[in-house]
């Protein structure tokens, strides 16, 4: 990605798939790889995500900077091994001259610190984390609002499996959300551990809805976990993940300009992702408002001035 012009924002993604990386030509068009999308703002380059889509990325910094070094901030959505996966082959990781501000939340009963370690110690990776030459600074995110550089970002927890945050990126030009891995409130997952009655749960499905259309409202990019059909999701209630409508009404709700579906599923082709795409459409147009979606496809540039 060449160097961003004080006034735009481009953001490129490099993994859109969600749960497992998938090979194959029937997937060239929206792509394999896991999440990882990169975003320039304000001289700052912000990556979101470590899936598999990182080590294409890191292959592309190292051919655009050179000699110079390559300054970057990782912000994790949370631990699940599509969104971590790539990290061990990041190879800007292996640079002395680089840095780079890993950022996320500690699990349940698990520091930050250890979640980012755990995938490279032995027997897993031949590689320690330590043993990475590059300036790696890895720190858990106490607040819900901080900064990336000159990028002020907002985070909120979503409803997903374990502890999982969605961010909101407030650049110069715009603002970008991303949520990648989010289900729709009619299945709370934290209603079992927290021993809610039915009563509790709804009430508390309700509140967590709109404040999260409060967090979203007027969002300039919304890139949103879609990944499934209405019909699939039928099927896989608690899962920890989207379908087309409820990705649609949400982005509808809180008022968003440009909806981007993502997480696609494995086993989705881009025949697939295109019918979603269209059915995406069809809900827009039935709704009677303006609202821009289409599917995330890896490799593809978008252009915020």
């Amino acid at each position: 990605m060449p160097s961003v012009p004080a006034s735009s924002t481009r953001l490129k993604f490099w993994g859109t798939r969600g749960s497992i990386s998938v090979p194959g030509p029937g997937i060239l068009r929206y792509g394999g790889n896991t999440t990882c999308v990169e975003v320039r703002a304000d001289g700052e380059i912000i990556v979101l995500d470590a899936g598999s889509g990182i080590r294409s990325l890191g292959i592309a910094l190292e051919k655009e900077f050179g000699s110079e070094p390559i300054k970057l901030s990782l912000l994790i959505t949370h631990a699940h091994w599509d969104h971590i996966q790539g990290l061990p082959f990041f190879a800007p990781a292996y640079e002395k001259k680089n840095e780079i501000r890993v950022r996320g939340y500690d699990g349940f009963d698990t520091s930050f610190g250890e979640i980012m370690a755990e995938p490279m110690k032995a027997p897993f990776f031949p590689v320690a984390m330590r043993e990475l030459s590059a300036r790696i600074d890895i720190k858990k995110l106490p607040e819900m609002e901080f900064s990336a550089g000159k990028v002020q970002v907002r985070a909120r927890f979503v409803n997903h499996p374990g502890v999982c945050a969605g961010y909101r990126l407030f650049t110069s030009t715009g603002s970008i959300a991303f949520l990648p891995d989010h289900e729709p409130y009619q299945f709370l997952h934290s209603a079992r551990a927290n021993h809610m009655s039915p009563e509790e749960a709804k009430k508390t499905a309700e509140e967590e809805r709109i404040g999260l259309v409060e967090f979203l409202h007027g969002s300039d990019i919304l890139i949103l976990d879609a990944q499934y059909t209405d019909a699939e999701y039928e099927s896989h209630v608690g899962w920890g993940h989207g379908s087309v409508s409820s990705a649609v009404s949400l982005a509808l709700d809180a008022d968003v300009r440009r909806l981007l579906l993502f997480h696609h599923d494995p086993g989705h082709d881009d025949t697939r992702v295109d019918a979603m795409v269209d059915d995406a459409r069809r809900l827009i147009s039935e709704s009677g408002k303006a609202l821009d979606v289409d599917g995330a496809r890896e490799g593809e540039e978008v252009l915020l001035k």
